[in-house]
C-alpha cells in the first residue's frame, strides 16, 4: 500500500467517525427540540429549555463543519465532483458562523439587528418555534423563519439565524448525509477480509492502577 492509499483510507475512516458523531449528536441532543415544544405546550417552557436547544446547536454546527473540513482533504477524490459541490452548497456558510462563535469576544460592538448569540427557529408541521437570548440595553429583533404565502410553507425547517443571515441546519444534516453515501459507495475498505465496521474499532474500557501499600516499619535503608 503507497503512502497516498493509506492516507485515503485514514481520511475515510475519520470521516466516517466524524459522521457517526454527528449522528449522535442528532439522534441524542435533538431531543432538546421536541422537549422545548412540550414544554411550550404546557407553558413550562424555561432557561433550561433555550440552554438545551443552544448547546445542540452549537455542538452540531461544529461537528458539520469538521465534516466538510474533513471531506475536502480526502485525497484522490475529484473536488470537482458534484458530490463535493452539493456538499458545500448544503453546508452553505456555516463555517463563517463556527469562526464567529469561537471569536464571539470581537464581534460585541457590530452593527447587525440580531441578539449576539443569534436565534434558533424550526418548525413543526405547521407550528413556529424559535429559542433566543435577548441583548440588554439595545434593541435587537429575535428573527424567525420565513414563511412562503404562495407555497403556504416555510422556506426552511431549522435554521441557526446569525449576524442576519440564515443557515439551514436541516439542509445541512441532509448534504452530510448524501456524501456520507458518495464517500460509502466510491471508496470501500476492508479489514482482513471483512468490510470495515466501526463497530469493530473502538475501545471502551477502565483501567485500576493498584499500589502496595507501603510498610511503616521499613525507613527505607538498605544492606550493603
Amino acid at each position: 500500500m503507497d503512502r497516498i492509499d493509506s492516507n485515503l483510507i485514514h481520511a475515510v475512516i475519520l470521516l466516517e467517525r466524524q459522521f457517526l458523531l454527528i449522528d449522535h449528536v442528532v439522534q441524542n441532543q435533538g431531543s432538546s427540540l421536541e422537549n422545548f415544544e412540550h414544554a411550550v405546550a404546557e407553558k413550562q417552557q424555561g432557561l433550561q429549555h433555550v440552554l438545551a436547544v443552544y448547546n445542540y446547536v452549537f455542538a452540531l454546527i461544529d461537528h458539520l463543519v469538521r465534516f466538510q473540513k474533513i471531506a475536502h482533504s480526502l485525497p484522490r477524490l475529484n473536488k470537482k465532483d458534484p458530490a463535493y459541490r452539493a456538499l458545500d452548497d448544503a453546508m452553505g456558510k456555516l463555517k463563517d458562523i463556527r469562526n464567529q462563535l469561537q471569536h464571539i469576544n470581537n464581534d460585541i460592538e457590530n452593527e447587525f439587528s440580531g441578539p449576539l448569540l443569534g436565534a434558533v427557529c424550526w418548525a413543526t408541521e405547521q407550528k413556529h418555534f424559535f429559542a433566543t437570548f435577548h441583548d440588554l440595553g439595545r434593541e435587537r429583533s429575535s428573527p424567525g423563519l420565513i414563511f412562503d404565502t404562495n407555497t403556504g410553507a416555510f422556506t426552511q425547517r431549522f435554521c441557526c439565524v446569525y449576524n442576519g443571515e440564515y443557515h439551514d441546519l436541516g439542509r445541512a444534516i441532509e448534504g452530510v448525509r448524501h456524501f456520507n453515501e458518495f464517500v460509502s459507495s466510491t471508496v470501500s475498505i476492508t479489514v482482513d477480509g471483512k468490510l470495515y465496521d466501526p463497530k469493530d474499532h473502538y475501545a471502551a474500557v477502565a483501567l485500576e492502577l493498584r499500589t502496595e501499600p507501603k510498610d511503616p516499619t521499613n525507613t527505607g535503608k538498605g544492606r550493603s
